[in-house]
């Protein structure tokens, strides 16, 4: 990023959000917030994007960047729900599975996005317009983003030693030290998928370190990150800085 950049702020919030770990199968637990892919993917349901046409391809591989806060404090529940198999597959058919889901309850997001489409979403999310539902996760878990606002963001070079106050979940493999203060509750959300390259296929994984009610964090930043990654401070208002990557 060169120079101050556009940066618009999505609120999500609903009733439940599912964003499931790959890696779990008898109990399917859960990320605590959208990896990557699953926020990208969202943005993709309000523009429209089919998820196996040949736009859909071209906004996966364009420049963009994301950020995420938490405004409500983490807290999951573990249900067990009916799932039918998918008999279209072929096979033996359908069949009904007691299965048991994590799931995150009352989500509340700032979903930060920064790249080319950003006009677009803001034209749309002003007007209240989604061509398709929008969801956290799973079908069953239906959110209605809101615009909050476009801000002019101020990039900060991440300078070895640079020690700083971010109000964003920030990745982990940028992070040389973290400040740890009393009444914080800090958690990882460990390998969550990095690049969706469509048709179920991703490469690269970000652990994300996180306060678990949402309260700032305190952090000392590596120069360099193997992955994109971008401090900006956020202006008009508090100058509040964030992750992006």
């Amino acid at each position: 990023m060169d120079g101050n950049v556009p940066v618009l702020s999505i609120i999500l919030r609903g009733q439940l959000a599912h964003f499931r770990q790959p890696d779990t199968s008898i109990t399917q637990a859960t990320y605590p917030f959208p990896p990557r892919p699953a926020m990208l993917g969202l943005l993709g349901s309000i523009l429209g994007l089919e998820q196996s046409s040949a736009a859909w391809h071209d906004f996966l591989k364009m420049d963009h960047w994301v950020g995420l806060a938490l405004l409500h404090p983490i807290r999951t529940v573990c249900a067990q729900m009916s799932l039918l198999g998918k008999g279209f597959l072929g096979g033996s058919g359908e069949f009904n599975r007691p299965t048991v889901v994590e799931l995150v309850v009352q989500p509340h997001y700032r979903l930060f996005y920064s790249g080319p489409m950003l006009e677009q979403l803001e034209t749309m999310l002003r007007e209240g317009r989604s061509v398709y539902h929008t969801y956290l996760g799973a079908a069953f878990c239906l959110s209605f983003p809101c615009y909050e606002s476009t801000w002019s963001a101020e990039p900060i070079a991440a300078q070895e030693g640079l020690e700083i106050t971010v109000s964003s979940v920030a990745p982990q493999e940028a992070v040389a030290r973290v400040q740890i203060t009393g009444g914080k509750r800090y958690a990882l959300a460990r390998a969550t998928p990095y690049q969706h390259h469509g048709d179920r296929t991703f490469s690269g994984t970000c652990t994300l370190l996180y306060e678990t009610s949402g309260q700032p964090l305190q952090l000392r930043f590596h120069a360099k990150t193997p992955k994109p990654f971008q401090l900006v401070r956020l202006s008009p208002g508090n100058g509040e800085v964030i992750c992006l990557w």
